[in-house]
């Protein structure tokens, strides 16, 4: 980032400066990535609102690391951001004690895949391309993560999620016991809890998957419209209603939930389950598109808000736009829809 167009001086100079410079961008980076740890650490003490309040504040900053390294890739390209990624991970194996597993994690998650998702939305067709591969990246980091934690405790993946939760719901359950909200003995009410910590445990991979999906690839969107702001930025400036997944998205969720309901119950039917979460996520995003592109070109513009409003309030209203989103693969509903902004 060192040879910045000279448009992007109308950037505050102290920002143009950390951006342009490997260490002070990577102490950037290593601030924020430590920002759900120091900033909580700072407010003990404090009212419990205030404490809340702070530990929500860092790890907002913490998710926008992949903003900062995606911000630095459009303007250094991908061996400016590496150098940056790898400064920043060899600072957290030195922080750790030299763990290497926190270093790895940090370089791969927290660099390289934003790297590559920024590199891929400069291409022609980049939202498509970015956000498939950053899906599938996460989705890979997800299942070896996964797959590694339950052999080093020697059970399947699905009773390790199991495990992991367990005292979370445990310690829930003799709560509200002890506070008398949930007599002890009654069966019905501990048999909800224990229906809701199987839900739980049944889609959380794909949740934090799909959770981290959307957060990471909003990262690169946003990352995108501040590097066209300042003029660093050179390549696809398409908009989000394009979104428009190919065929084998369409196909590997399809098998997947086929494989969902014809493998029993064991890890591949587990993984698979998880997996249409993500797939499933991205297909709805695809319809969503659609959906805002239909009603801007009708100018119904309240009903857009009420779109998302539904969507946030009403969990459900996912299904449909997962529908959507699959069938317009094949349809292409947008084809007679004039081109809108976002």
């Amino acid at each position: 980032m060192q040879d910045l167009p000279p448009a992007t001086q109308t950037m505050p100079k102290m920002a143009s400066f950390i951006l342009a410079h490997r260490l002070p961008c990577a102490a950037l980076i290593l601030v924020m990535l430590m920002s759900a740890v120091w900033l909580p650490l700072l407010t003990q003490g404090l009212a419990p609102f205030l404490l809340l309040l702070t530990t929500m504040i860092g790890l907002t900053i913490h998710m926008l690391v992949p903003a900062v390294v995606a911000v630095v890739t459009f303007g250094g390209g991908l061996i400016f951001a590496a150098h940056v990624s790898a400064i920043t991970a060899i600072a957290v194996v030195l922080i750790t004690g030299f763990a290497f597993v926190p270093g790895l994690i940090v370089f791969v998650v927290y660099g390289l895949l934003p790297i590559l998702g920024a590199l891929l939305m400069m291409r022609k067709d980049g939202v498509r391309q970015s956000a498939e591969w950053l899906a599938l990246g996460l989705g890979l980091v997800s299942l070896i993560s996964l797959s590694i934690a339950a052999m080093m405790h020697d059970v399947g993946i699905k009773d390790w999620v199991n495990q992991l939760l367990a005292p979370m719901f445990e310690g829930v359950e003799q709560q509200i016991t002890a506070n008398g909200q949930i007599p002890a003995g009654d069966h019905e009410a501990a048999q909800m809890l224990e229906q809701g910590r199987q839900m739980m445990v049944a889609i959380l991979p794909g949740l934090m998957a799909l959770g981290l999906w959307l957060t990471w690839w909003s990262n690169l969107v946003f990352a995108r419209h501040f590097a066209s702001k300042y003029d660093f930025y050179q390549g696809d400036n398409a908009t989000l209603l394009t979104l428009h997944f190919g065929k084998p998205i369409a196909y590997v969720f399809l098998v997947l939930l086929l494989l969902m309901n014809f493998t029993g119950s064991g890890d591949l039917q587990y993984l698979a389950s998880n997996a249409a979460i993500l797939t499933g996520g991205m297909l709805a995003m695809q319809g969503i598109a659609v959906g805002h592109s239909w009603l801007k070109a009708k100018g119904m513009m309240l009903s857009i808000a009420m779109m998302y409003l539904m969507l946030l309030i009403w969990s459900v209203m996912i299904i449909p736009f997962v529908i959507i989103g699959l069938l317009d693969i094949w349809f292409d509903y947008r084809r007679k829809i004039p081109v809108v902004g976002g």
